[in-house]
């Protein structure tokens, strides 16, 4: 009795196709999601398997950062994750204009969470196959599935950002000048500072984003639920509601995959 599987080219097109891309376009995730989710559904359990953390960053738009942290749950569909929290770090950079926030999360997927894993197709010899006679007939259409491969060490989930999994997120340090000030560092002594501090290659950027690290990341996380926290105390002394209505909310055709 064998245990090869025979990938169908729609499979491979639906795969290849969300590897592409949709260039931010959400309408084209959509689609791309549907139909992946939907030639996934007959791939054998072994290819949907994550024994391991799965990590993916995060440009947080206005609205999100609420149901992220008060309710601890924002489903956001079908999203790819990866194995390797430094390429999660790395992809797509850490700066984007229309975002208000940079997060890291920690998951460990449960198995109904899990749409497939690219990482255990290339270990499979009939996927490899299958994958290699399908860039024979179209190279063009699995182009991305072959610039990709298992690189990104990518997992594929039916996804919520939860503000408990936060393990890092981006920020931005204050001046030089500033963070003397903090220190209590007299004036005499900062241009001699600034020197070393120039020259140490081990040194934090000063005023330059970057990932601030598990505890800072805690600690900033602690700040922003105490700011909510205090805009809910306002509004309940002055007897006045809140206006809810920039909390991001999962679109419906993304809560269909949720499960």
């Amino acid at each position: 009795m064998t245990n090869e599987y025979e990938f169908s080219k729609d499979f491979l097109v639906a795969l290849s196709n969300w590897q592409r891309g949709w260039a931010e376009n959400q309408v084209a995730r959509r689609i791309i999601a549907d139909s992946l989710v939907k030639h996934c559904e007959q791939i054998p359990e072994k290819f949907k398997k994550v024994d391991k953390p799965c990590f993916r960053k995060r440009f947080i738009i206005d609205g999100e950062i609420v149901p992220i942290l008060l309710d601890n749950d924002f489903f956001e569909g079908i999203a790819s994750w990866t194995a390797s929290v430094d390429y999660a770090k790395k992809f797509k950079g850490i700066v984007r204009p229309d975002t208000k926030f940079v997060m890291v999360f920690e998951h460990q997927p449960k198995p109904e969470e899990v749409v497939i894993n690219i990482i255990e197709l290339w270990k499979d010899e009939n996927f490899k196959k299958a994958a290699t006679e399908f860039q024979k007939e179209d190279s063009e259409a699995a182009k991305a599935i072959f610039n990709f491969k298992d690189y990104q060490s990518e997992i594929i989930l039916r996804s919520s950002l939860i503000g408990n999994e936060i393990i890092d997120i981006v920020g931005v340090s204050s001046s030089f000048e500033e963070l003397c000030d903090m220190a209590g560092i007299p004036e005499e002594k900062r241009e001699k500072l600034s020197i070393q501090y120039a020259r140490d290659k081990t040194g934090l950027p000063i005023e330059i984003p970057t990932f601030a690290g598990a505890r800072p990341a805690k600690e900033a996380i602690k700040k922003t639920l105490i700011k909510i926290k205090e805009t809910f105390e306002t509004a309940r002394q002055n007897n006045v509601p809140i206006d809810w209505s920039r909390v991001a909310k999962p679109h419906e055709d993304d809560l269909k995959h949720r499960r």
